[in-house]
C-alpha cells in the first residue's frame, strides 16, 4: 500500500490537473445540459484549429495507440505490456458501455436538428451513433496517464495530461462527441490504468520505486 501511495503521489503533475478537470467539468456538467455546452463551445473557432485538430485526434485512434504500445514494447518489454493492457482494457469497457448499454446515444451530428446553428469542420466526416462514452478519450488517458506513471519528470507528466486533454477536446471542437462523452471517456482510460497499476504492483510485476519492472 505504501509503494502504490508512493507511486501515485510520483504522478502529481498528471492526477492533480486531472482532478482540476474533474470537479470543474462535472459542474459544468451537472448544472448545464449537454446541448447548451456544445453549442457554447462549438462557437468558438478559428482557420489553425480547423487544420490542427482533424490531426491532434489521431493520438487517440485505436490504430496509432497500438503503434505506439508496440514501439513501447520494443524499447521495454514490460512497460510496454502495462500500457498495453491498461488500453486494452479501457478500450474494451468503452466499447462494450457503447454497444449496450448506451447504443443507442447518437452524436452531435445527429442530436442536433438541420437548422440549429452547429458548425462543422469542413472536410471532417461526422459519424452518427455510439457517441457515449469517448473512445479516443478513453485511449488517450489510458496511454497517456500510464507514461506518466512511468516516467518520472515533473514538466513530462504535465506535458503527457496536456495532450490527453487536448485530444479529448478535438473530439468536441470536430463535433464528434458532447463533453460528457469524453469527461466519461477519461474517467474510464484514467481509472481502468490505476487498477491495472495496483494489480501489477501486487503481483509484483510493476515495481516503479526503482525505476524498473
Amino acid at each position: 500500500m505504501r509503494t502504490l501511495l508512493a507511486n501515485l503521489k510520483n504522478t502529481t503533475y498528471f492526477l492533480l490537473p486531472y482532478g482540476i478537470f474533474l470537479l470543474s467539468v462535472g459542474l459544468i456538467l451537472f448544472l448545464n445540459g449537454k446541448e447548451d455546452i456544445h453549442i457554447c463551445i462549438n462557437k468558438y473557432y478559428n482557420a489553425f484549429a480547423d487544420r490542427a485538430m482533424p490531426w491532434i485526434t489521431l493520438g487517440g485512434d485505436g490504430i496509432i495507440v497500438s503503434i505506439a504500445v508496440l514501439l513501447l514494447c520494443v524499447l521495454h518489454r514490460r512497460f510496454g505490456l502495462f500500457t498495453g493492457i491498461s488500453c486494452l482494457l479501457a478500450s474494451g469497457i468503452t466499447q462494450l458501455l457503447k454497444h449496450t448499454i448506451y447504443f443507442e446515444e447518437v452524436r452531435p451530428k445527429l442530436f442536433f436538428s438541420p437548422s440549429s446553428p452547429l458548425r462543422f469542420v469542413p472536410g471532417v466526416e461526422n459519424y452518427l451513433y455510439n457517441t457515449f462514452p469517448s473512445g479516443h478519450a478513453t485511449l488517450a488517458f489510458a496511454f497517456f496517464f500510464s507514461l506518466a506513471i512511468i516516467v518520472k519528470n515533473k514538466v513530462l507528466q504535465l506535458l503527457l495530461f496536456t495532450t490527453a486533454l487536448l485530444i479529448g477536446f478535438s473530439r468536441i471542437y470536430l463535433s464528434q462527441h458532447f463533453l460528457g462523452d469524453v469527461f466519461f471517456g477519461s474517467l474510464i482510460g484514467t481509472s481502468t490504468t490505476l487498477v491495472v497499476m495496483t494489480y501489477a504492483m501486487h503481483k509484483g510485476w510493476l515495481t516503479l520505486s526503482t525505476g524498473k519492472i
